[in-house]
């Protein structure tokens, strides 16, 4: 298995062409992914309608630092994403001009995608899923570069290059998988086998400004001023993890990889270019409400585990003084959970699976991670 990951401080988004290029030429430079004539996608993170500032999705400053890059190599670039919600060119042309996706490409050869075709790909070595449904750009690369932002995420703990493979499949299929596969630990992992399956090139991630608490779209603006790159997304994401102060047994994707034989067992095993990592941990990274699970701190009969999931864990609940009724938190619901039928959002929490899609997708924040009592209390003096 290949463990290098490399690090680069970058304060700022202005500086982000000379970070990108030494965080790449710390693992080998980009002409060892990237020849001439090649078809390279650039997989950015636009899981939905938000600006730059937002802190959601890759700053398009990153993007357009990687598309140069790139080019310069010789690669013959397209941006290509399915993000959250319908997947059909009028919501993407959306969603990369909110993103600035649309500003990004200019001043270079970049074409942006609208192709909304995919295929069914059958992948034999998949643990959870054999047969997913993937965008055709992506299949008909010869390179493919992952763009992930470092951010933490109310169903998995945390988001990053392996998880940022979700958007390779398209639409609605996303929400047919979280309801199928609605224990987080049968979704994480699928996506690891989403990710083996797809096989980016490179992953490099945008973590100058991330986000921490109720992310991926919630939560609050960090500034972390790094850039961190490598060939194995895996090592890419337990270093991410170590610097916001994860164990691997926290998050799924980390775990699941360690299990297989994919990464390093921890933080230590990883061959670190640049930076000296211990120095960037940071202690206090706000993590989601929905992390903080009481089942992860005690041991108990198979039994019981079913029953007390449902009690003490984590739920999203409506802030109606936010919330606009827009009902995009009922369009996205993969178990169809949500009935606008009053005028507002209302939650079946017998149907709720908990994937926290409409805390994800809401535009206006309106859904928040409501802990209950016996859970908030029992962690406080289990921790």
């Amino acid at each position: 298995m290949n463990n290098k990951v490399s690090i680069v401080k970058c304060e700022e988004y202005s500086e982000v062409q000379a970070a990108v290029e030494k965080a790449v030429e710390l693992i080998g430079g980009i002409d060892k992914f990237i020849k001439k004539g090649d078809k390279v996608v650039i997989k950015p993170n636009l899981v939905s309608r938000k600006k730059p500032e937002e802190a959601v999705t890759t700053n398009p400053a990153f993007l357009h630092a990687v598309i140069l890059m790139a080019e310069r190599a010789g690669g013959i670039v397209t941006i290509a994403e399915s993000p959250g919600g319908p997947y059909n060119a009028a919501a993407l042309k959306a969603v990369y001009q909110t993103c600035g996706i649309d500003k990004a490409i200019e001043g270079t050869n970049a074409k942006l995608n609208f192709d909304t075709s995919f295929s069914e790909v059958h992948f034999e070595d998949g643990r959870t899923v054999k047969n997913i449904p993937i965008i055709n750009p992506i299949l008909e690369a010869d390179v493919i570069i992952s763009l992930p932002k470092l951010k933490t995420h109310a169903m998995t703990s945390y988001t990053g290059a392996v998880k940022n493979l979700f958007g390779v499949v398209p639409g609605t299929y996303k929400a047919e998988l979280h309801f199928r596969l609605d224990e987080r630990k049968a979704f994480c992992s699928m996506l690891v086998d989403l990710h083996e399956c797809v096989k980016p090139t490179l992953s490099i991630m945008d973590a100058i400004w991330g986000m921490e608490g109720n992310g991926p779209t919630a939560g609050q603006n960090r500034h972390i001023g790094l850039v961190i790159a490598s060939e194995n997304a895996h090592a890419l994401d337990m270093a991410a993890c170590h610097i916001i102060d994860y164990t691997p047994n926290e998050v799924d994707t980390v775990r699941e990889a360690v299990e297989r034989g994919l990464v390093a067992e921890n933080a230590d095993g990883l061959e670190i270019a640049g930076e000296n990592i211990e120095p960037l941990v940071i202690k206090d990274f706000v993590k989601p409400e929905s992390h903080f699970n009481l089942l992860k701190l005690i041991s108990l009969p198979t039994s019981l585990n079913a029953f007390l999931t449902n009690a003490l864990a984590s739920r999203p609940k409506m802030d109606y003084g936010m919330c606009v009724s827009c009902g995009e938190c009922a369009r996205c619901c993969p178990p169809k959970a949500i009935d606008m039928s009053g005028g507002k959002p209302v939650i079946d929490e017998k149907k709720c699976i908990k994937c926290f899609c409409c805390q994800e997708l809401c535009p206006k924040k309106a859904v928040m991670i409501k802990r209950p009592l016996l859970n908030r209390f029992m962690i406080k003096f289990l921790r």
